[in-house]
């Protein structure tokens, strides 16, 4: 579908969320956003992180910072930051009590944050002052999605911009939305964690009572999960920075032109750790996503994720979720992953739906 086609298109035009005087009027307000910082021992830059917060253009917003147990003196950076002026009382530093990786301190930040959206930041990348309006943006455009991923500029170590694009972010000069995927095979059309903005229940959906942790390579996890339940947005403009340092858990690899170059994938935890990880969340939580997908939806969201040895599984252990005979259920299943065959091999382009960017994000301010 080309842009400006969709039936979105033929609504009266009415005023952007953001700019709407009636909502003013009555008294309703912007939604908050809560920015999560994750820190380990990020020392060198975590005040530079902390300063492109603290600058962002839009008003409503909190930061949860998570440190988890650094032992570089960056807690005492943190700390004196959100004691300063420059910090407004509106940040806040969590310590954990012990190591525990990304997944756990994306928990244990969740858990404090009182904003309808969250942003997940590591400590050593940055954002571009207009990073918060332009998400809130898309959030609040004619396409609600699970979360919002825009472009970054890749930069060093010592602040210096390397290439003006996330080479792994699809959107290539396109509002896009990430729809009807599949998990079977690993995937990446995002930027990294820190490009991104999603809505808190779906984060809280997917993370509390989750007792699996990925101590590196998290956002994977997340991501894909949130997206096979809310679908995804690319936002193709840039408004933030992913720092290559040459200490990068997993983004490490230079960048060296055209090459995907942006993870080293020695490093990254297997695809099919995942894959066990959403199907053991869904089958544990069934009483929490039923009541939002139906049954016919929690089956397909199994049914996305699951291998054939998976199901097979899954029926043996929670027969209930799939009434009627095991032969149905079969039936079902190998008809879903047969109709998937082919467009689950047509090339990123072709599954990747462009969005006009008024639909996407209604009111932005032009360039």
């Amino acid at each position: 579908m080309t842009a400006g086609t969709t039936p979105f298109a033929q609504i009266p035009a009415l005023p952007p969320a953001l700019e709407d005087a009636r909502l003013t009027n009555a008294g309703i307000a912007p939604p908050k956003v809560t920015v999560l910082v994750t820190s380990y021992n990020y020392a060198p830059y975590v005040l530079e992180c902390l300063r492109s917060v603290a600058r962002q253009t839009y008003p409503e917003w909190e930061c949860v910072v998570v440190d988890d147990r650094s032992t570089d003196g960056s807690a005492e950076i943190i700390e004196a930051f959100a004691a300063s002026e420059e910090s407004r009382g509106r940040f806040r530093m969590v310590r954990r009590t012990e190591n525990g990786g990304q997944m756990e301190a994306f928990k244990d930040g969740l858990a404090l944050a009182t904003g309808a959206l969250v942003v997940l930041l590591d400590a050593d990348d940055v954002l571009l002052e207009d990073f918060l309006e332009a998400h809130v943006r898309a959030h609040l455009g004619r396409r609600p999605v699970a979360f919002t991923s825009s472009n970054q500029y890749q930069i060093d170590g010592a602040g210096r911009v390397l290439s003006a694009e996330h080479l792994d972010h699809q959107s290539k000069g396109f509002y896009r939305l990430v729809s009807r995927t599949t998990f079977q095979r690993g995937f990446w059309v995002w930027a990294t964690a820190s490009s991104m903005m999603y809505r808190a229940d779906v984060l809280r959906l997917i993370l509390e009572h989750q007792p699996r942790t990925f101590r590196i390579c998290a956002d994977y996890y997340v991501a894909h999960f949130a997206n096979l339940i809310g679908c995804s947005l690319l936002i193709p403009s840039i408004h933030g920075c992913y720092r290559r340092h040459g200490e990068n858990n997993f983004g490490s690899n230079p960048v060296l032109g055209a090459l995907n170059s942006v993870g080293c994938m020695s490093k990254h935890p297997p695809h099919p750790e995942f894959r066990k990880a959403i199907i053991e969340h869904v089958l544990a939580n069934s009483a929490r996503f039923l009541p939002i997908l139906g049954g016919p939806g929690l089956r397909v969201l199994v049914w996305k994720v699951a291998t054939l040895k998976a199901f097979g599984e899954v029926l043996r252990k929670r027969p209930d979720l799939f009434p009627g005979p095991a032969w149905k259920a079969w039936a079902g299943y190998l008809r879903f992953r047969i109709s998937r065959w082919r467009r689950d091999r047509s090339p990123w382009p072709d599954k990747l739906e462009i969005i006009a960017p008024e639909e996407a994000e209604p009111g932005r301010p032009a360039p």
